[in-house]
């Protein structure tokens, strides 16, 4: 597959995780551990109130996940984003990742609106031959349907008598609705792990072409949109590094 370490780089190198989670995962441990022993809570409400104090107990345990989640997680997330990279929010974080991956372009032959616009073209072909597979997989769940319910209109054929047929038509009309959400949601669920690399193309794709458009926004203005992120990565060390790979193809 085409730019499969282009694709590879864009996953994890610039990934929340590998810029920010990374260094914070005993905060993390510590988030999940607290969590765990708070679920004391509305299990206390339970015992104590039956089924009304399980929803009161939810529900405080609610406020507490979200309380903590702050303190543990998007406080110490906001230090190290200030400490490492001297940025105050997720969203310069977003602008980083933009800079990182045009830095890393650019170290790989990728440097003008023209160059972008051919590695988009490409990673939007190997995009579409997987909607392809995509399409395929509603059709055999069409299939699957159509057969349940052929198999269906001739067992109540055979029922007799008529009064019968009328209610087995109407359990078949249910039973084929349910047995399509259910396969639907199954390929949902599937596909959320599946197709991940196909969302990550997406993603990848759309990033280029916004930096295609920055380049020419430079070359016919004075606006630099990323000149505060350019000294960010020139005084890290760590940043430096994740743009000296090589060979996207």
């Amino acid at each position: 597959m085409a730019g499969e370490k282009l694709i590879q780089f864009y996953r994890t190198k610039l990934s929340n995780y590998n810029l920010i989670y990374s260094f914070m995962t005993s905060r993390i441990w510590s988030f999940c551990l607290t969590m765990i022993l708070l679920l004391a809570v509305p299990i206390a409400f339970g015992l104590a109130f039956e089924v009304e104090g399980i929803w009161s107990g939810l529900a405080i345990y609610a406020i507490l996940f979200l309380l903590f989640y702050y303190l543990f997680i998007v406080r110490k997330a906001r230090k190290i984003l200030w400490k490492s990279y001297h940025i105050r929010n997720f969203k310069k974080l977003d602008q980083l990742k933009l800079c990182l991956l045009r830095n890393y372009l650019a170290r790989n032959g990728f440097s003008t609106p023209e160059e972008l616009v051919v590695l988009a073209k490409v990673l939007e072909e190997d995009d579409a031959y997987r909607t392809k597979n995509f399409t395929i997989k509603n059709i055999a769940i069409l299939l699957i349907v159509l057969i349940f319910a052929a198999l269906g209109a001739v067992f109540i054929l055979e029922a007799s008598p008529d009064g019968h047929r009328i209610f087995l038509a109407c359990l078949l009309a249910v039973l084929v609705v349910v047995i399509a959400v259910i396969l639907r949601v199954a390929s949902y669920v599937i596909s959320h792990f599946t197709d991940a690399k196909k969302r990550t193309i997406r993603a990848l794709s759309r990033d280029i072409k916004e930096l295609g458009a920055s380049y020419i926004m430079e070359q016919n203005t004075s606006y630099q949109p990323y000149r505060e992120m350019e000294l960010v990565i020139e005084n890290n060390d760590i940043l430096r590094e994740i743009i000296d790979g090589k060979a996207i193809f």
